[in-house]
């Protein structure tokens, strides 16, 4: 059985790995959030589970004031380095205050909040008229013949590690918010964008992942070993498509 505690903190092993390689998200997404809640400079935001602030500073940048949840002291770290006023705890363990928020984002994180009454907390800390932002990236399946390659990789060194982030069932996330009463109708928007990695960079991302980083030492090193040996075959290279999925709903 997956240890999910041990795997929803194991970022913070490698928090400076993970602020160095981990993708960020397109700009046009932080503006739709931004249009969506009529948000100006100095407006509140809350981040749950902000990790070292991928989607912190877009939202810092654009003069928002960003109070951040985030569990892992190794993670906090590096985030609090960047001037971010960080709580570290979970959604589980806070006491949300009353209405004193304009905003509440989550960035690749909220599959990681198992509070049964998460969005209920939420809504409690969101002001009338606030804004709820849910947002993953979740990347398209890798280009043939390297598809094929890589699959092979997986087959060979770690055929239990399949691609959660390709099963990710997002759009439950819809049927989730339309049943708190505190929320009005949310709606989807997907932003896709590209980028391209190298070998180095490709395997330095996969060391970030937490399904990577759960197994044994010595099988995740033969598995990027042959995961590297796959991407050099074909031109030492791999261009990734993302779909940033952004959920919007407004507190009632």
């Amino acid at each position: 059985m997956t240890d999910r505690p041990r795997q929803a903190l194991v970022f913070g092993e490698i928090a400076d790995e993970y602020d160095r390689a981990r993708p960020s998200y397109p700009d046009e997404l932080f503006d739709a959030v931004i249009e969506h809640g009529a948000l100006q400079p100095g407006d509140t935001a809350l981040e749950i589970g902000a990790g070292t602030g991928k989607a912190t500073r877009g939202f810092s940048a654009r003069g928002l004031a960003v109070h951040a949840l985030e569990p892992s002291p190794g993670m906090a770290r590096v985030l609090r380095a960047t001037g971010v006023e960080v709580e570290e705890t979970t959604v589980e363990a806070w006491e949300p205050p009353d209405a004193a928020f304009r905003l509440a984002f989550a960035a690749q994180a909220w599959h990681w909040v198992h509070d049964p009454k998460r969005y209920e907390k939420v809504a409690h800390a969101l002001a009338p008229g606030g804004t709820l932002a849910l947002f993953w990236n979740k990347g398209r399946d890798l280009p043939e013949p390297l598809r094929t390659d890589n699959d092979a990789a997986y087959d060979e060194h770690a055929p239990a590690l399949t691609s959660a982030v390709g099963k990710w069932e997002l759009d439950r996330t819809l049927d989730e918010i339309a049943a708190v009463d505190a929320f009005g109708a949310p709606t989807k928007r997907v932003f896709t964008w590209y980028q391209t990695y190298t070998t180095r960079e490709w395997l330095e991302l996969l060391g970030t992942h937490s399904d990577h980083r759960m197994l044994p030492e010595a099988q995740r090193v033969r598995l990027h070993a042959a995961v590297g040996h796959a991407l050099n075959k074909h031109g030492g290279r791999v261009d990734v498509t993302y779909d940033a999925m952004l959920y919007l709903a407004t507190r009632i």
